[in-house]
């Protein structure tokens, strides 16, 4: 007897047993793969364990811990620092992800391709930012002047009507 994919198989239910264990066993990789894909959360703290950030397989961020001495960093510096830990967690989960679905599809698989097409491209590392030494000698940061404002156009209707001077709440 002939089978599809030009096999020779002498007995028919032979074959369907074997096609049955192919079966069983694809089913039961895939269900390995879909719990760790729902289990792939990313658990990340800063070098300095300022910050502590979860992810979800998705890349969505489900936790953000800040310690303590987290209060003690400028802002801007706190900033970089969550982002900086939030990428790199996000890089595991979706490097996870890409692990997972590789071994059920194969590495070079459209299924593979189609999820690293869907990543945000992979970032440098980016370099600390500079420490702003106003605040270590006791000197106040300025903030840039801001830009001057255009002045505002005159048109043909323009009735010379100044409404930044209007109380538009209506308690005059």
């Amino acid at each position: 007897m002939t089978v599809p994919f030009g096999g020779h198989v002498r007995d028919p239910q032979e074959w369907m047993r074997e096609q049955e264990r192919r079966s069983a066993a694809l089913l039961a990789k895939a269900e390995q793969a879909k719990a760790d894909l729902e289990n792939n959360v990313v658990t990340l703290s800063s070098p300095d364990r300022l910050v502590t950030v979860t992810v979800n397989p998705g890349g969505g961020l489900t936790s953000l811990s800040l310690s303590p001495q987290a209060q003690e960093r400028p802002p801007a510096q706190l900033a970089s620092l969550i982002m900086s830990t939030y990428r790199k967690a996000t890089t595991r989960a979706a490097d996870r992800t890409l692990e997972i679905m590789a071994g059920l599809t194969g590495e070079d698989s459209d299924a593979v391709d189609f999820i690293k097409s869907t990543l945000p491209p992979r970032e440098e590392a980016q370099p600390a930012p500079e420490p702003d030494d106003s605040a270590r000698f006791g000197v106040p940061a300025e903030p840039p002047p801001a830009p001057p404002r255009p002045p505002r156009p005159v048109s043909d209707e323009d009735d010379g009507e100044d409404f930044q001077h209007v109380d538009w709440t209506g308690r005059s």
